[in-house]
């Protein structure tokens, strides 16, 4: 299997040298103000539909106990609220700056489910085995630093016969779609970067051609002890989902 360091620690935010989790802190904290409208942008403004598509596909296991990872403005939990229904729903990220705007959203929005905000890395999570029915990550796993680790830890903390829920944005292979999606950054960029600095811009949309996806992404998930139940390409091959069951 790849390395974390082939997987992803070819792009990072500042200094190809340095941390890149310590990197990633700084970007987060630094666009939390900004990132909703950045990610609206980058996805087309398909990121709601993507991650009410990618969710209901949990509908039928009904998840009670939901850990979410990389969570930022806490947009999966108030989605995951309305449409699961959970008893609890705890986000974690390193950025303490995303998950201010979160709180605030989830006041907001009447999440219902009791929830808990936690500045955790996926790599070392507090959680005792076997303490979630699910566990997702929706545009985050190509930020995880520690790769193997952080899905050890998933597979730990998952109850046995638990579901893993993956929703990540992609970079179009070839062909047309390759074409117009450039096109459509570069045109773009022009209001991105009134938001974010030239760096941040640059990390967060070279970090998704350099992220595994497809088949790639779906070995490594499996020789982690993950099988796989459903995987599905939304709005011509721009997002992905993998909905995953652990094995033992």
């Amino acid at each position: 299997m790849m390395s974390d360091e082939l997987l992803n620690d070819q792009v990072k935010p500042y200094n190809p040298n340095g941390d890149k989790t310590t990197q990633l802190i700084s970007l987060f904290d630094k666009i939390s103000a900004h990132y909703d409208s950045f990610n609206n942008v980058i996805s087309w403004g398909m990121a709601h539909s993507w991650r009410k598509k990618a969710v209901s596909f949990l509908r039928h296991s009904s998840p009670q106990k939901i850990l979410d990872i990389a969570t930022g403005t806490a947009d999966m939990m108030i989605v995951m609220d309305k449409l699961l229904k959970p008893e609890k729903i705890t986000g974690i990220d390193i950025s303490a700056g995303m998950m201010e705007i979160g709180k605030k959203k989830v006041v907001k929005k009447q999440v219902r489910a009791k929830t808990d905000f936690l500045v955790q890395d996926a790599a070392a999570l507090s959680f005792e085995d076997q303490s979630f029915d699910a566990v997702t990550i929706s545009f985050g796993i190509r930020n995880l630093e520690k790769l193997s680790q952080s899905l050890r830890e998933i597979n730990r903390v998952l109850k046995s016969g638990g579901h893993f829920l993956i929703i990540e944005v992609n970079q179009p292979d070839r062909g047309i779609m390759l074409l117009f999606y450039k096109l459509y950054i570069r045109v773009y960029m022009l209001f991105v970067t009134g938001l974010l600095d030239k760096s941040d811009y640059k990390y967060l949309t070279n970090s998704m051609g350099a992220f595994p996806r497809g088949e790639k992404l779906i070995r490594i998930l499996q020789s982690f002890d993950f099988e796989l139940i459903k995987y599905k390409r939304f709005t011509f091959d721009v997002c992905s989902m993998y909905l995953l069951r652990k094995i033992n």
